[in-house]
């Protein structure tokens, strides 16, 4: 009991939901990479594929990182449920471990891909979706506005 947190039960339950949510939208990043995707260890391997290619689309056009960032929500949601510091520090140590990855990985796109990948830098946040600016940007390739005449 030493170790536990005082979470009320509700908000468990709402981590649970955000545990499976987040589920299929890892999913559906893995899938939209296919090919694409490649092993931490195996990026070498992936400099030297030239049927490689700067993914964009799917959930690559909200965020840069969506794998990483559906992983650390599903890590965090389930260390929530538990309640448990037991569960949660070590969580919070593996997500910041995985962090570090993160800059080593696009220092590899940059390398694959040159301004390709720093344009889209650019444009497409590392983790937190701008909507607003997906809307605005829909919006203008659209020829419609936001405003009222």
């Amino acid at each position: 009991m030493f170790l536990s947190i005082l979470l009320p039960d509700s908000f468990r339950l709402i981590m649970v939901g955000v545990a499976v949510l987040s589920i299929p939208l890892l999913f559906w990043a893995l899938r939209t990479l296919g090919k694409n995707w490649v092993h931490a260890l195996d990026q070498s391997g992936f400099l030297r594929r030239k049927e490689a290619t700067l993914v964009t689309n799917g959930p690559y056009r909200y965020v840069r990182n969506p794998i990483y960032l559906w992983s650390f929500v599903f890590l965090t949601a389930l260390s929530l449920v538990a309640a448990n510091w037991l569960l949660l520090v070590p969580t919070f140590l593996l997500i910041t471990l995985l962090y570090a990855q993160v800059g080593k990985e696009e220092r590899m796109l940059i390398d694959k891909f040159g301004d390709e990948y720093r344009e889209y830098m650019k444009r497409t946040p590392r983790f937190i979706p701008k909507f607003m600016h997906v809307t605005l940007d829909t919006q203008q390739r659209n020829g419609t506005s936001g405003a009222s005449p």
